[in-house]
């Protein structure tokens, strides 16, 4: 380091960045949970129902919130890690696309493949988070 002012860890600003960010996140991730958890227990999901598709998509709320959340986050980060992020989310989205196609393609072969939408949001989403982390670096 060159100087006493110099750090290694976060800035006040970045801090204050962090704690405005899980203020968004924590309340929508949790709610996201709790949602899931009603529409397990009861939303009739196996049944036969009309209702059982609006119970199905009452977790797409709080997502809304997390969609919120992220996208707060980067207008109030700097120029860096909005363009790690974004390294990070194209790479997300290169791989949730790849996934679509390779299970689309296996599912009009034959194969069934019943959790495929959580397969290509699970394989989205661990690659942007890798992504993001091997861009910061």
């Amino acid at each position: 380091m060159t100087s006493t002012l110099d750090t290694s860890g976060p800035s006040r600003g970045d801090r204050a960045r962090a704690r405005a960010y899980a203020r968004d996140f924590v309340p929508a991730m949790a709610a996201y949970v709790v949602a899931i958890a009603v529409v397990t227990v009861w939303g009739g999901l196996d049944g036969d129902s009309p209702w059982r598709f609006a119970w199905a998509l009452l977790p797409v709320l709080p997502v809304l919130g997390v969609a919120r959340a992220v996208v707060r986050g980067l207008r109030r980060s700097d120029e860096h890690v909005q363009l790690v992020q974004l390294r990070g989310l194209a790479v997300g989205f290169g791989v949730a696309v790849v996934a679509c196609v390779v299970l689309g393609m296996l599912q009009l072969a034959g194969l069934v493949v019943p959790v495929a939408p959580w397969l290509v949001v699970g394989a989205a989403m661990t690659s942007w988070a890798v992504a993001a982390a091997v861009a910061s670096r």
